[in-house]
Order: C-alpha cells, then structure tokens, then sequence
C-alpha cells in the first residue's frame, strides 16, 4: 500500500483572494435573478453578476474573515475577496473546510477590522492530491450530517424537558399533586 503524500504548500501557493466589485445601487433588486454577497453573506440581489463559478467568499472588511460558499454566479461586493483555483488539483469543498480550520477572523486588524490577503497567503498548511480531498470532503460532509441529527435529537430532548418541568411547575403550583 503507498503512503500519501501531502504538500507543505503557503496558501497563496495555490489560491488567489480577488477583491469584491462595488456594486451601483441602481442595480440592486429585491427579485434579481444573482445574489451579491457581502462579508457574511446575501447583502441584497441583481440582474448582474461578476463571476460565473461557485467558489467561497472571505470577508474582507467588518466581517473579516467570515466564509460563504456562493451559487454558481454571483456578484462580491467591495468588502469581501471571493477565491480562485485550479479546479483540476484542488477540490472547492476541500478549501471551504481548509479555510475554516485556520480561524481567518484572528488575522482581523484595524478600526474596522479587516484582513490583508498577503496575510492569508504566507499560512503554510499541508495538502493532499486532489483524489485524498474528495475523500476527505466525503467523510467531512457524513459527519456534519451525523453532527446535525443529533443535534436535531438533541433540541427535541430538551424540548420535551421544558415541557416537563412546565409541566411540573404548573401542577405544583396549582396544588394539583
């Protein structure tokens, strides 16, 4: 059986943090066809977009750091950087995972906080061939869906346990026992 082999590689090795687009408020509609996304998310909507291939938004600025993984096309606004690869080697939900793992928020700096890419791009980090990424996505994905049934489970426990002591508390207190 071969080992795997992972790479040392810097962040900016292999991925680009292109800057978001300002986008003129006379093209923001509340039923545009494309999301824009700002630093946490939707912001608003358009008949417009900037990109065409579903990638990851990092906040740039005020939400510094935060990741949205964005519809197919999409237009990012002026506060965020939206991520580019080479689809061919690196996997987007291997990224988004990757991304997440390394607490881009801590890199926040200034009045309003924000994130300088050059920062981003000198994190060394290790990574595996594009076929070790799909598979670690799988198992990834299976366990965050695990991790939401039980807690699913877990929110109707303490649901019903509310319930309990309600119940409890009103026939005490009404002298029902």
């Amino acid at each position: 059986m071969a080992t795997e082999t992972w790479e040392r590689k810097k962040i900016g090795d292999f991925l680009t943090l292109e800057y978001g687009k300002p986008l003129d408020k006379s093209l923001r509609k509340e039923d545009g066809k494309y999301p824009a996304y700002g630093a946490n998310g939707v912001k608003c909507r358009s008949d417009e977009y900037y990109f065409d291939k579903q990638t990851i938004i990092v906040g740039r600025k005020g939400s510094a750091g935060e990741l949205t993984l964005t519809e197919d096309k999409f237009w990012p606004l002026d506060v965020t950087y939206f991520v580019k690869f080479d689809e061919s080697k690196f996997d987007l939900m291997f990224i988004y995972y990757l991304l997440g793992q390394l607490n881009l928020p801590s890199l926040a700096t200034g009045v309003k906080p924000g994130i300088n890419r050059n920062n981003v791009y000198a994190i060394q980090v290790d990574v595996p061939n594009l076929d070790k990424q799909k598979e670690i996505v799988s198992y990834l994905t299976e366990a965050e869906e695990e991790i939401s049934r039980l807690q699913n489970v877990y929110q109707t426990q303490l649901s019903s346990l509310a319930e309990l002591r309600q119940s409890i508390l009103n026939k005490t207190l009404s002298n029902e026992l």
